[in-house]
């Protein structure tokens, strides 16, 4: 009965002792991982009046990457006229050294719309960050803008 109740103990003193390495462990991660990844934007004007759809992809794309530990962080810039998408995904692309690209990201000249993604990679909680170029038709005058979005660990 003695014995029966020691090795009860020690088992619940190991799972207890296990339970709280893990805890201190998720703590920690979850601390670590709870930063948006800052991104230099690439050469671009200052902020101004942008029209809805604009407006619109900043906020499909804040809500894309907020989680349960917060909001994430969208800037929108404007570019000067026929930037191009390769040297806008260059310079986030090289700020996030070793991170996974999530899709193609190729410039497809026809496409008004161009969007690439990166997630940091951790096992746990990866960050992500987000490049979204909106431009005006081939052969139009027209704003060019660069959405990017860098969300916490998820």
């Amino acid at each position: 009965m003695v014995k029966t109740r020691r090795w009860v103990a020690a088992v619940a003193g190991l799972l207890l002792l296990a339970g709280l390495v893990l805890g201190a462990v998720a703590v920690l991660r979850w601390k670590a991982a709870g930063v948006p990844h800052p991104i230099t934007p690439p050469a671009a004007g200052e902020a101004q009046e942008y029209d809805r759809v604009v407006l619109d992809r900043a906020s499909i794309i804040g809500r894309s990457l907020r989680n349960d530990r917060g909001d994430a962080t969208v800037r929108i810039y404007a570019m000067p006229p026929g930037s191009p998408w390769l040297q806008a995904r260059k310079i986030v692309a090289t700020q996030l050294d070793h991170w996974e690209q999530l899709g193609a990201c190729t410039d497809r000249p026809e496409a008004r719309i161009l969007e690439c993604a990166w997630r940091e990679p951790t096992r746990w909680w990866p960050r992500r960050v987000q490049l979204t170029m909106l431009r005006p038709p081939a052969g139009e005058q027209g704003l060019t803008v660069v959405i990017i979005g860098s969300g916490r660990g998820a």
